[in-house]
């Protein structure tokens, strides 16, 4: 499936994690959001609905340990609920979702609710009201106040290859099973193209 990725957490900008190095804090947490602009399960069509997720790790991501909350747009079918339930818990493979079901130790399973994606570039966002919620701005040079524009580049990127660098606005999760909330940390809206093994 071919889609918009909205990333963010706890991290500085740039977001070491995306490097397999330490966290900023020594813990990561954050919310990502998908819009499927799209793409397929089988003979089930994806495109248009949309996915918000949460992960903390008292670590490094690679070194496991985590915990994960999934949501599915509550415009999906049936079909499409338990096919996009296949492909964030990692049980269809490939794409991000394999990895990352790799490093939990336990997950919340996904749940239908109401989700808006806003794709406006570095100003993207994500909003489950009452849930969850990770809102992009520009990065600001804290001495002069403009607009910082960076793009990382990582060829056979887990997430993606190239990922457009933004400020969190504002993040927060609080769904009883996970809660936490960071602001004027990393941010990233990218287009990818996810596939099944």
């Amino acid at each position: 499936m071919e889609v918009l990725y909205l990333d963010s957490c706890n991290c500085d900008w740039g977001c070491p994690c995306q490097f397999n190095a330490r966290p900023t804090n020594g813990s990561c947490f954050g919310v990502g959001g998908v819009h499927i602009l799209k793409g397929n399960y089988g003979d089930i069509e994806l495109g248009g609905l949309n996915l918000l997720f949460a992960l903390s790790y008292p670590k490094a991501i690679h070194e496991g340990h985590g915990r994960a909350s999934y949501y599915v747009d509550d415009h999906a079918s049936e079909d499409q609920f338990e096919a996009l339930s296949r492909i964030m818990t990692g049980d269809a493979g490939g794409g991000p979702f394999e990895f990352y079901s790799n490093t939990l130790d336990d997950y919340q399973a996904p749940k239908k609710a109401r989700i808006t994606f806003s794709g406006k570039g570095i100003r993207s966002e994500i909003i489950s009201p009452g849930i969850a919620e990770a809102r992009l701005e520009p990065m600001r040079n804290p001495v002069d106040g403009k607009i910082h524009r960076a793009v990382i580049e990582l060829p056979g990127g887990v997430e993606a290859n190239r990922m457009d660098q933004a400020s969190l606005r504002r993040g927060f999760m609080d769904d009883g099973y996970l809660r936490f909330e960071s602001s004027g940390t990393y941010g990233s809206i990218s287009k990818a193209t996810w596939s099944g093994p």
